[in-house]
């Protein structure tokens, strides 16, 4: 029965995604599971959200949501909860903080109910003389805060916190005002699963967290995204950490009125919020310890045979082009964080699914690490077309005027003797050249003396990538 009931709501989906011309988007909408992709639809479609916002800010509330109560094993002792750094990238006007907003407000929602509940524990306790401990506030969300007190927030909710901040660079532009940008530290810390640690001679009890859920989601207009690639992030490798969405169209849907629009949100909203409290009643495997203390133990999710070999099979075709390359400086550090990414996000597509009712949480299958590979495959081609967004606008004019000139790949001798014959600059420029035009991401060096324009297309980089990743869900 259920299974009649999601393939009919998987072919209504499929109609109505043709309809939207989704495939424009290149966002991967079935990559999600049918009743998610329903959500978005009608979220799309009644409040005029674009499809890779909503869709993107649903993964990153399903990891918030999720925190540290799963994980998926990568490889023998390598595991990783499902914490995701996500940037919304577009032009004013948009829309990037609605569909923020709609994801998250089933978690603000919950926040909300757990602040209710710690006013009237601090009543209760002033009432008793404030004898007895002193009540805690248990909280998710934050946006304005130091990196003493994100700690301590994480601290009192040790399950997961979710940096939720609108306008990103702001966030950014001021971490170095903290000492030795320890707040920049932390969050590279937190994502790569490292103990964080706070000891402060104002605060009497140390605050260490042993396995750090930290989410970042937030929002970023075009013009602005140029000052996240200067300030060094590039270097210690936050750049790397962080999955960027930039739409390819940049146009704004006009609005329709529509009597029942407001009725029809509302639907699509609970609908969410019955999939989001699902994830949300998960709860860690409690183990007590020999002193009697119950300590939170997260379930640990391994792939199953057929996904991991896939999985492998994926990476070690990378691994394969990158062992050939000669120079260090020309690999990539952001693809060497390939397999975490796809590792995360094929968790929380599983918790997904299951929340859904569309599948399990016993392991994590084949069908939600296609899906995984598919979604890094368009952060990663969103990430390139920002760069190639940044580059064209800080490049110098020659460069580009003689990579306009030649072919789509080409060795150093061609380079030379077009910059000779058509532009009479000498060889010491074409090369100096090249190095700009690499470091500005237009060009990639693909071995030794030869060059590789960077192509903007989705999935560039997958394997079996028009292979789709919506059949056999319930299998």
């Amino acid at each position: 029965m259920a299974d009649m009931k999601n393939s009919r709501l998987g072919l209504c989906n499929r109609i109505r995604m043709e309809a939207k011309h989704t495939e424009d988007t290149s966002f991967p909408l079935d990559a999600f599971p049918q009743a998610v992709q329903s959500v978005i639809l009608d979220m799309t479609k009644y409040e005029n959200y674009m499809i890779e916002f909503i869709a993107t800010s649903m993964l990153s509330a399903a990891s918030t949501a999720l925190g540290g109560t799963y994980r998926i094993r990568i490889k023998s002792d390598w595991q990783s909860n499902g914490a995701l750094y996500i940037i919304l990238v577009g032009r004013p006007g948009l829309g990037k903080t609605p569909p923020l907003e709609a994801a998250y407000r089933p978690i603000r929602k919950h926040d909300y109910a757990l602040f209710k509940a710690y006013k009237a524990e601090v009543e209760a306790w002033k009432a008793a003389g404030e004898n007895g401990k002193k009540p805690v506030l248990h909280r998710t969300i934050v946006s304005d805060f130091t990196p003493e007190s994100l700690l301590q927030t994480h601290n009192n909710n040790p399950r997961s916190v979710a940096i939720l901040v609108d306008e990103i660079m702001g966030m950014f532009n001021s971490a170095n005002r903290y000492t030795n940008g320890q707040l920049i530290e932390q969050l590279l810390t937190a994502w790569s699963g490292g103990a964080l640690d706070v000891i402060r001679v104002s605060n009497s009890t140390p605050v260490h967290i042993e396995r750090p859920c930290i989410n970042i989601i937030g929002t970023t207009q075009t013009k602005r995204i140029h000052e996240l690639l200067k300030k060094g992030f590039e270097e210690n490798g936050l750049l790397d950490r962080i999955l960027f969405v930039l739409p390819k169209s940049r146009e704004v849907s006009k609005w329709t009125n529509r009597d029942d629009d407001g009725e029809k949100t509302s639907l699509a909203a609970k609908r969410w919020e019955k999939i989001l409290n699902k994830v949300l009643a998960l709860d860690y495997n409690a183990e007590t310890e020999g002193d009697g203390m119950e300590e939170q133990i997260a379930h640990v999710l391994s792939m199953n045979s057929e996904a991991k070999e896939y999985f492998f099979s994926w990476w070690n075709e990378k691994v394969e082009r990158i062992n050939q390359i000669e120079d260090d400086a020309d690999v990539d550090s952001r693809e060497m964080k390939h397999p975490a990414h796809v590792a995360r996000l094929a968790l929380i597509i599983q918790v997904l699914r299951y929340a859904s009712d569309e599948s399990h949480l016993q392991f994590v299958d084949l069908v939600s690490v296609k899906a995984a590979i598919r979604l890094n495959d368009y952060f990663e081609d969103s990430y390139i077309r920002i760069r190639s967004f940044v580059a064209d606008n800080t490049c110098e004019e020659p460069p580009k005027i003689l990579l306009s000139l030649l072919p789509n790949t080409f060795d150093t001798k061609t380079a030379i003797a077009a910059g000779k014959e058509l532009q009479n600059i000498s060889e010491r420029t074409v090369m100096n050249y090249l190095r700009e035009l690499c470091h500005s991401r237009l060009l990639k060096k693909s071995k030794a003396g030869h060059y590789e324009k960077l192509v903007y297309e989705s999935s560039k980089y997958s394997m079996n990538e028009k292979e789709s990743s919506t059949q056999n869900y319930n299998e």
